[in-house]
């Protein structure tokens, strides 16, 4: 009589369907003027496009900061892009008289989705 060694199991192999590929989003920044005054405020604005760049991906959250000589300021968390990939920072940014003759930094953040 032969016996069947236990530790040998039985294998089964499945195939996925092909994994998508990660696509590097085109995300184009809007609405910071060249030059900055004193008293000037600025809403920064972000376009998120597939790579393709004509397909807009909404539902994408963007965060927007901004670094003047104050430290850091936060312009918007989690803004979403509308329909037409779209996002507007929640908050102006001011100006203000002790970031004259510095330089200010817009930082915006934007989170992977899966599309």
């Amino acid at each position: 009589m032969k016996r069947k060694d236990p530790l040998i199991l039985p294998s089964v192999t499945t195939k996925t369907p092909p994994v998508g590929a990660v696509e590097s989003p085109i995300v184009t920044i809007s609405d910071i003027p060249e030059a900055l005054n004193v008293g000037d405020r600025v809403k920064p604005k972000v376009t998120v496009m597939r790579a393709d760049g004509t397909t807009p991906i909404p539902g994408v959250a963007v965060d927007f900061f901004v670094v003047d000589s104050l430290g850091v300021s936060v312009l918007g968390d989690r803004v979403l892009t509308d329909s037409n990939g779209v996002a507007q920072a929640t908050e102006y940014y001011y100006v203000g008289k002790s970031d004259a003759g510095a330089t200010i930094e817009f930082i915006i953040v934007t989170r992977q989705k899966v599309v």
